[in-house]
This record gives C-alpha cells, sequence and structure tokens, in this order.
C-alpha cells in the first residue's frame, strides 16, 4: 500500500486517556513508574532463567522468592502506572502521526498492559496451585486461591511460560518502536522518558507520515 493510499484511508483518531499539552518531558511520576516496572520484569526473568542454571535447592529456592516477589511489584507497579496515566495524563511527544499508525501503538500498549496483568496473575495461580504459599514483601502470606491440584499447576505453569515469551515479544516491539522514533523520526518520544538524553527541537513531519488528523494527540506519547 502506498502513501497516498494509506492517506486515503478515513481512521478515527485513537482514544485519548486525559491527554495533556506537550511539554519538555514526562513527569517524574510517569517516569518512575515506567522504569520501575520494566526494572521488575527483568529483575524476575532474570531469577526465573537462574533457576534453570542452578542447581542447589536452597539457591533455587532464593530465587523462586525473588522471582514472587519481582511479580508482585509488576503488579503493583502496572496499579501505579495506569494511576498516573488516567489522573495525570500523558504528554504526547510523537509528534504529528498518521491515524493508523496511532492506533497501532495504542493497541501495541493495550496488550502490554494486559500482559503485565496476565503473566504475574498466572504465576500466583501456578504457586496457588502447587501448594507454595507466597509472601506479600514479608508483611502477610497471600491466601490461597486455588486448591492443591498438580494437574492444573503443570497447565497453569505452561501458561505462564507462553505468556513470558509474548512479554518478551512485546517488549521488543517496544524497544524497537523507541529507537524507530529516535533514530528514524527523530522526535521526543524516546528523550522525554529518558532524562539525560537531550530533546530535539520541535519539526513538521512530512504530511505523508502524518495523515490527515495529524494535529490530534493520542497515547502514543511514551509510556
Amino acid at each position: 500500500m502506498n502513501t497516498q493510499a494509506l492517506n486515503a484511508i478515513k481512521i478515527p483518531a485513537a482514544p485519548l486517556v486525559a491527554a495533556v499539552a506537550q511539554g519538555a518531558r514526562h513527569s517524574y511520576w510517569s517516569m518512575a513508574a515506567h522504569w520501575s516496572s520494566a526494572a521488575a520484569v527483568l529483575l524476575a526473568a532474570g531469577s526465573a532463567l537462574g533457576r534453570e542454571w542452578v542447581e542447589d535447592s536452597v539457591i533455587r529456592a532464593q530465587l523462586m522468592t525473588v522471582h514472587q516477589q519481582a511479580g508482585l511489584f509488576v503488579l503493583l507497579a502496572l496499579a501505579w502506572r495506569l494511576g498516573v496515566r488516567f489522573s495525570k495524563g500523558l504528554q504526547d511527544h510523537a509528534g504529528p502521526m498518521h491515524p493508523l499508525m496511532r492506533w497501532m501503538a495504542h493497541l501495541a500498549h493495550l496488550a502490554l498492559y494486559a500482559q503485565l496483568l496476565l503473566l504475574p496473575l498466572l504465576g500466583l495461580a501456578v504457586c496457588s496451585a502447587s501448594a507454595m504459599h507466597v509472601s506479600f514483601f514479608g508483611l502477610f502470606q497471600l491466601p490461597s486461591v486455588i486448591q492443591d491440584d498438580p494437574d492444573l499447576a503443570a497447565t497453569l505453569a505452561d501458561g505462564h511460560v507462553w505468556a513470558a515469551w509474548v512479554m518478551l515479544a512485546l517488549v521488543a516491539a517496544h524497544l524497537a518502536a523507541a529507537l524507530w522514533h529516535h533514530l528514524i523520526r527523530r522526535d521526543n518520544v524516546l528523550a522525554a522518558m529518558l532524562p539525560w538524553v537531550q530533546r530535539r527541537p520541535p519539526k513538521a513531519h512530512a504530511a505523508t507520515d502524518a495523515g490527515p488528523e495529524a494535529g490530534q494527540r493520542s497515547l502514543q506519547g511514551g509510556d
């Protein structure tokens, strides 16, 4: 499909969620929520992979505890991110873009948020079905939501692994999109989330990139 045909497609703008005017960068709340959840996902993945390389039962148990606590933090960070997004809004740093591209970005963010919710919940279900107790950061023990069922635990564990691969694919796509914005479009999407990256002066993107509704803002601005 050529650019003229793409611009001819009439696509409604992606839904707004408390969008706010463009500023220098995202708020510190947004940046903290974004990077803390990213760190928790990496910690959860690293501890899970580490268990595959270690045979010592004590170390494996410790890594499982780290994995569980990181997963719980992912849930808390997700609630934090959504709370910031809905209450404080999200600035648009992408500049003019075709509505189709904005919809794709919107759907990608929804898929990422869904996985950030699904993956830890599946992990908690696996623990419950395996009669494995999970502590809430050492404060109290979480109640079991599923009775001890080894067969169900195995099925849920398989789903947890597949969900982890989907999460990996979504994170890779998210990173690729950020680099595309920074290196190809040369806008301020990445700089708005990284305080040490210098912002570029705003520029007018080509009409073939922006489309007929370029002035409208949507969720693509960042987090």
